[in-house]
């Protein structure tokens, strides 16, 4: 059964065709079913004992969860809420689409990738103290694909002088399973193991890698009554910080033609879109500006979407890439890890693309 929050967003959006135009898995699709309008009007059908058939539990799950139709919405409904809970109702009614499945069970384990941990990853984490005020948490994704990412930002750490720790057994905060079950007791259950698990490494401080951590440590865990005195920071603000306070000496690079992808967790999510344009202009770097840019990017894939429907994911990448050229710019820097995985696959000929803490590493001295 369907919560009411869930009823009434839905049958307010079934027939509003507002966000249609933005959301980036209906443009890439060309699938009606693909919008928040398209899955809305399918819920309201549910509640009215229409149930939904399995291709319709098929588009719940091919959403990005980006939330560009709840920020572009006038009127403050948040489809991501209904979309979410449809998954629970997929899960709980066994009609979980079979290229889903996998990726639930790996979520479930801790790993959505099904990768193993990066051996320097590793080695880093086992030369560090054990307990430390500041935790660097790096997540699946950092952990394993995005590795170079996360191993510059522990170099610019040791060359700033902090005091931190990466715990070597660090466990999954359950942010990917959130987006695949929604509000769940397991979810619950990894928030909270997680979130021990740091408070025995005496951290007084997270600084979350991957902004998708950032905004579950923030947001969830922080409505679930988790996080105690724990306080939640962003790579790319504690960077920033790190340059303002002086303790970064930051040379300018040899970069004249770039530009920055916004990933859609910082800027819409946690409203951050300041810290990483700083950084870039701190190392000389001018950028030409996306036409989407801010709290208006576009989602180039993510995690979840793409370890279950890697063409959708892959069109979405694809598509952001065009709209980075034609900026003229002839690098895209990213500052998330599933970003960059999502990127970095499909670079077009006459571009590159960067990550924004291995550049800062470059130029730091």
């Amino acid at each position: 059964m369907f919560s009411e929050k869930t009823k009434n967003i839905a049958d307010a959006c079934r027939f509003c065709w507002m966000c249609r135009h933005i959301c980036p898995v209906g443009l890439v699709s060309g699938k009606e079913g693909n919008t928040p309008r398209g899955r809305a009007l399918l819920l309201s059908l549910d509640t009215r004992d229409i149930k939904l058939t399995p291709d319709a539990y098929e588009l719940m799950f091919q959403c990005a969860l980006c939330n560009a139709c709840s920020n572009d919405c006038a009127t403050g409904y948040d489809p991501t809420v209904f979309t979410r809970e449809a998954r629970t109702e997929a899960i709980v009614n066994e009609q979980v689409p079979g290229v889903v499945k996998p990726v639930l069970y790996r979520a479930m384990a801790g790993n959505i990738t099904g990768k193993a941990v990066n051996v320097e990853i590793a080695k880093a984490a086992r030369n560090l103290d054990e307990k430390s005020d500041v935790l660097l948490y790096l997540g699946s994704s950092a952990m394993r694909e995005g590795a170079e990412s996360a191993l510059a930002l522990i170099r610019i750490l040791d060359k700033a002088g902090v005091k931190y720790t990466v715990l070597d057994d660090e466990p999954d905060s359950g942010a990917h399973l959130f987006d695949l079950m929604g509000h769940v007791e397991e979810v619950h259950n990894l928030a909270r193991a997680c979130i021990n698990r740091i408070s025995e490494a005496g951290a007084k401080t997270i600084v979350a890698i991957d902004p998708t951590y950032a905004r579950f440590f923030k947001h969830q865990c922080g409505e679930w009554d988790l996080m105690g005195d724990i306080k939640v920071v962003t790579a790319t603000a504690f960077a920033a910080d790190l340059i303002a306070q002086g303790r970064l000496t930051v040379g300018k690079l040899d970069v004249t033609s770039a530009t920055y992808h916004d990933p859609c967790r910082l800027a819409r999510d946690l409203d951050e879109t300041q810290p990483a344009r700083d950084i870039i202009a701190a190392m000389g770097i001018e950028l030409k500006e996306m036409f989407l840019n801010r709290k208006l990017t576009k989602c180039c894939g993510g995690a979840v979407l793409r370890e279950s429907y890697g063409k959708l994911a892959a069109d979405m990448a694809k598509a952001r890439w065009a709209e980075a050229d034609s900026t003229g710019a002839k690098l895209m820097i990213t500052a998330c890890p599933a970003c960059a995985e999502n990127a970095s696959a499909h670079v077009p000929g006459n571009m590159d693309t960067a990550d924004l803490f291995v550049l800062l590493d470059r130029a730091c001295r």
